[in-house]
């Protein structure tokens, strides 16, 4: 344990030592939640549910609100519809009225504010279109009353707060891939790690402790960022401590033991560089960190949902926002598949791992 902590001490102190290493760790970070803290959605197609009556005039209701581009109308139960918004998995559900109800017709919009954007637009468009489809069917004010409000469990919130989660896991890819295979990579080219086999270390205390002091910083960075969120960007988050580390922790495991894939295969550092990217450049922009997964085309969206990243960031975002209680189905789900991503990948990495 001994050796462990003093292989631990003396990375970060070599951390510490390299000023520009420290400064692009955190910029990096730090300047992605400015600018696209500021820049907000591109526009896209509204993910709206609608649940009520299947025939009669609130069908053709629903009918209306279906040729309008703008809208991806799915019908629904009410309960389910209800709960995939609260998910954050639809943006609205629009709750029609029973059908012996007379005209005109109070339905509710209920929306998800985590991502206050998204809510904004969606209250807008729909009763925008409603007024149209007044007109449209009885040529006169009011037949269809729309009446927005937030999803119980929900919460106002910016683009930002949407966003920070999604930054944290994407640090916690990026920190870990390439701290561990560009420097294991470039240790085994060098002949370090050949080296360290002749000394009394032994090879499990020296892995050990670069896993350690990689979790140890993927933490520390983590809580930088959050308190630079808050504190000078306003950020509003939730922070429950326990579910939150263990998501984040077991994220970062994740992603080590892919470091340790590649730097087992790649024999020379410039080569684990490209398989680098490979790895996380589709995850970075594919995941959800900048953008709802929930906006991606369906065949892509159903690959999207198995990557490691996208359980990370589903499992932070939802804590982060109070979309999800402290250990709640979502949270065990998103760690359960995270810990299944990490068993199979440390069993890969214990085959592929070379010490030269």
């Amino acid at each position: 344990m001994r050796q462990l902590l003093t292989v631990t001490e003396a990375l970060l102190r070599t951390l510490v030592r390299n000023r520009q290493a420290l400064f692009w760790t955190f910029f990096f970070p730090v300047m992605l939640m400015v600018v696209f803290g500021f820049l907000g959605n591109s526009s896209f197609k509204l993910n709206l549910l609608v649940a009520g009556p299947a025939n009669g005039p609130e069908a053709k209701i629903v009918q209306a609100y279906e040729k309008i581009p703008y809208f991806k109308v799915k019908r629904t139960s009410r309960q389910r519809a209800l709960h995939l918004v609260r998910l954050g998995q639809a943006d609205a559900v629009l709750l029609l009225p029973p059908a012996t109800t007379p005209p005109p017709w109070h339905a509710t919009l209920v929306y998800n504010s985590a991502n206050m954007q998204t809510a904004q637009q969606a209250v807008s468009a729909v009763t925008s279109a409603a007024a149209q489809i007044n007109l449209a069917m009885t040529g006169q004010h009011p037949f269809l009353v729309v009446k927005p409000q937030a999803a119980s469990g929900s919460r106002s919130a910016t683009y930002l707060d949407f966003l920070l989660p999604g930054v944290l896991a994407l640090m916690a890819m990026q920190n870990s891939l390439f701290g561990v295979a560009g420097s294991l990579t470039r240790w085994k080219e060098k002949g370090v790690l050949r080296r360290f086999l002749a000394t009394p270390l032994r090879p499990v205390q020296f892995l050990g402790g670069v896993v350690l002091y990689q979790l140890v910083f993927g933490i520390l960075s983590a809580a930088l960022i959050v308190a630079i969120a808050v504190v000078f960007l306003h950020a509003t988050v939730v922070l429950p401590l326990l579910p939150l580390l263990a998501t984040v922790i077991l994220g970062m495991a994740t992603f080590l033991a892919i470091g340790f894939v590649i730097a087992g295969f790649a024999k020379t550092e410039e080569a684990s560089m490209p398989i680098i990217n490979v790895v996380s450049f589709p995850m970075m922009f594919l995941s959800g960190v900048f953008f709802p997964v929930t906006t991606l085309p369906p065949f892509l969206r159903s690959i999207v949902h198995f990557l490691p990243l996208t359980y990370l960031v589903d499992g932070v975002r939802g804590l982060m926002s109070g979309q999800y209680a402290a250990w709640a189905p979502a949270v065990q789900t998103d760690i359960f598949a995270l810990l299944v991503w990490f068993v199979l990948l440390a069993i890969v990495s214990t085959r592929s791992w070379r010490w030269e």
